[in-house]
């Protein structure tokens, strides 16, 4: 039978780990009963008294301590501190290894045949994976096994600034949050978050994120039908970057503009992000996210000026080249080069800023009035395209025909809408509204928010907005005034359907009966 190993040369590692030793049950030792470490240790601590004990600074007489003085006394400091920073030292040295390495059993093929050392040689390689396993899961070497490399290793395009926007992303890497939403026991989802705002004298901090965090069902693509379905009552959870979690208290959700404000205890003060305003087309930015384990999520694209199509919001920001449905970002902030918010997906910073007024407008009110502020918008009860994201041809066109280069096309009208009743039809032209030129859907959605940001005795009222439109089919410019409905809910559109008498459907069927032969 092998030998134990007794030598501390095997424990350290210069001979086999783990060996096979037979006892009364058949039972196997992985490792060694006493380490290196363990070894040294108790020798350190178990010295006899005297026995390399360390030499007492000379005595000086009286006479040279006079004359030395504080230099004598700070001298002898000096020596006391020397002694015990290498008595650390040495303690660290001999405990800096944690644990013996790691060794692959090496089992002779002979003890395989032995029935009765299948289950010690199983339990060898159980203990060998669990250690092995336990060596994975350092900080270290955790990511490289796991984790697939971010754009900032692995896009070509990013490495003359690799390592200017690794610090940047690291620098902005504390604003960024996980959460996560439960109903009882059942989850909802997990998506991302940043710190907007710090209370100082009641230690806490404000997540501005996505209302998708408490969303229960959406059983339609088409933003635009508003049958998303919210539970506000959720349990919602803040996962720190320490894999710590907290309990969060919703402040309000707002369903158009997708946008949901909680708030947690924070001890220590938050990092709070600057805004950039001006983000330019094909600016290259990064968009930011934790996943399931709270590990910094990184995407890399550059910000398109588009038109949206019919089943998306007028606010929404695009990003060329990153996910378009994102697992954990979804809510994140997108920052430039520099470390500044420019949005989050799907929405620019300014009509941040108007959550941002909202939520100042919150906290002067008090928390026990936090329902009173809304984020309120006019109804148009229209969709639109801007003239100026066309392509350049469609732009001539227009321009040669109409002599229109800018303004916004009205795409769909919904249905029994007071827009529909006054005359505003698909394909017409809208430039001014209240006396201000209008050229994009988000500088539409940023001069209605600014306008129309309220209290309670806003909601659901009717505002007049006067409406400076081209009618094409009359090739007539009208000045309209516009009624609307003033509503914190999401902007619903009904597409219309034409609904013919029985008499009018009987008359077309037949007056077209050559179409069914």
């Amino acid at each position: 039978m092998p030998q134990a190993a007794t030598q501390e040369g095997e424990a350290s590692g210069s001979g086999p780990t783990l060996v096979l030793r037979r006892g009364r049950s058949s039972t196997v030792s992985a490792t060694p009963t006493t380490t290196t470490r363990s070894m040294a240790l108790v020798r350190a601590r178990r010295k006899p008294p005297g026995s390399q004990s360390p030499q007492e600074p000379p005595v000086r007489s009286p006479t040279s301590k006079r004359k030395r003085g504080a230099a004598a006394n700070q001298e002898s400091k000096e020596r006391t501190r020397t002694r015990d920073e290498e008595e650390e030292e040495e303690e660290d040295g001999v405990s800096s290894a944690g644990s013996s390495p790691i060794r692959a059993p090496q089992i002779p093929d002979a003890l395989y045949e032995d029935l009765d050392m299948l289950k010690a040689i199983q339990d060898i390689h159980d203990a060998y994976d669990e250690k092995l396993g336990r060596q994975m899961e350092l900080p270290t070497l955790y990511l490289h096994t796991c984790k697939p490399p971010t754009c900032l290793s692995t896009n070509p395009k990013l490495l003359r600034v690799r390592e200017s926007t690794t610090k940047t992303v690291l620098a902005a890497a504390p604003s960024v949050i996980g959460l996560s939403s439960s109903v009882g026991r059942h989850s909802l989802t997990r998506c991302s978050g940043f710190w907007v705002d710090w209370d100082e004298e009641n230690k806490k901090g404000t997540v501005l994120t996505t209302a998708h965090l408490i969303r229960t069902k959406s059983p339609s693509s088409n933003d635009w039908l508003g049958k998303d379905e919210y539970a506000p009552k959720a349990k919602v959870f803040v996962h720190f970057r320490d894999a710590t979690t907290e309990k969060a208290t919703m402040l309000y959700y707002e369903k158009h503009y997708n946008l949901a404000m909680f708030e947690v205890r924070v001890d220590e003060p938050v990092q709070l992000l600057s805004f950039n305003d001006d983000v330019k087309s094909a600016e290259e930015v990064f968009e930011l996210g934790r996943d399931e384990s709270s590990f910094l999520t990184i995407g890399h694209g550059m910000v398109q000026y588009l038109n949206p199509n019919l089943l998306e919001r007028h606010h929404y920001l695009y990003v060329h080249g990153t996910d378009e449905h994102p697992k954990y970002d979804n809510g994140g902030p997108v920052i430039d080069f520099d470390g500044k918010i420019v949005g989050m997906l799907y929405m620019y910073v300014s009509l941040l800023h108007a959550c941002m007024s909202i939520h100042c407008g919150l906290r002067k009110r008090g928390t026990e009035n936090k329902q009173i502020l809304r984020m309120s918008r006019p109804h148009l009860g229209l969709k639109f395209s801007a003239i100026k994201l066309l392509d350049p041809p469609l732009i001539e066109q227009i321009l040669v025909k109409c002599s229109i280069d800018s303004g916004l096309i009205v795409q769909e009208v919904s249905e029994g809408s007071p827009a529909e009743k006054l005359g505003f039809r698909v394909g017409d032209v809208i430039e001014c509204l209240n006396g201000k030129h209008v050229s994009t859907t988000v500088e539409l959605e940023n001069m209605l928010l600014s306008k129309y940001v309220e209290g309670s005795s806003g909601l659901n009222s009717e505002v007049d907005i006067e409406v400076w439109v081209f009618h094409m089919r009359r090739s007539l410019w009208r000045s309209k005034t516009l009624t609307v409905k003033v509503s914190d809910d999401a902007e619903v559109i009904v597409r219309g359907g034409m609904h013919p008498s029985p008499t009018k459907f009987l008359r077309f069927v037949v007056g077209n009966s050559h179409l069914w032969h």
